[in-house]
């Protein structure tokens, strides 16, 4: 175990749930990929509330993790397919979450300097290919505001934590 993860709970303070079906959405990240943070890089299963992650942004500090077990399909990305070491290891992510697209594939690709786009947009049959649905805990992130995290090197979009008010609240 290494001096970041040392003291830490694999889940502590999460809600698992089973969900077969679920859409993960915005983000969706298997067990297992590292996630920068100010302490260094942490398997996303160790993140808690509270702790600092490094964004394009800057460091901001982790509203919910949401964690579901799921058989769902999943996009491998494999080492270095989005650019030098992006990712450091292969990296399996949701369809729909969000990578951040830079440099000359996202000129070549979508017209723009950068673009944030489905990673099931990038699939190309060789380096981030389709893998068959199997069991897998599955994460997502959320902050006070959308963000952009490193996942193993890969820019990913985050979404900003659901609202809570209720409709006799926003009247008022």
């Amino acid at each position: 175990m290494s001096h970041v993860t040392e003291g830490r709970i694999v889940g502590a303070n999460l809600d698992v749930r089973l969900d077969e079906q679920e859409s993960f959405g915005f983000f969706a990240i298997a067990q297992g990929a590292g996630i920068l943070t100010l302490d260094g890089l942490l398997p996303v299963e160790y993140l808690n509330p509270g702790d600092r992650i490094v964004t394009r942004a800057g460091a901001m500090r982790l509203r919910a993790v949401h964690v579901s077990v799921a058989q769902v399909p999943l996009i491998r990305v494999a080492p270095s397919a989005l650019g030098h070491d992006r990712p450091d290891q292969a990296l399996l992510l949701a369809p729909d979450t969000e990578v951040l697209v830079r440099d000359w594939r996202a000129k070549a690709m979508f017209g723009k300097t950068q673009a944030l786009v489905p990673i099931s947009r990038l699939v190309d049959g060789d380096y981030v290919t389709r893998v068959p649905g199997s069991k897998r805990r599955l994460f997502s992130l959320e902050f006070d505001t959308p963000q952009v995290v490193y996942a193993d090197g890969v820019e990913i979009g985050c979404a900003a934590v659901r609202s809570t008010v209720s409709a006799n609240s926003e009247a008022a």
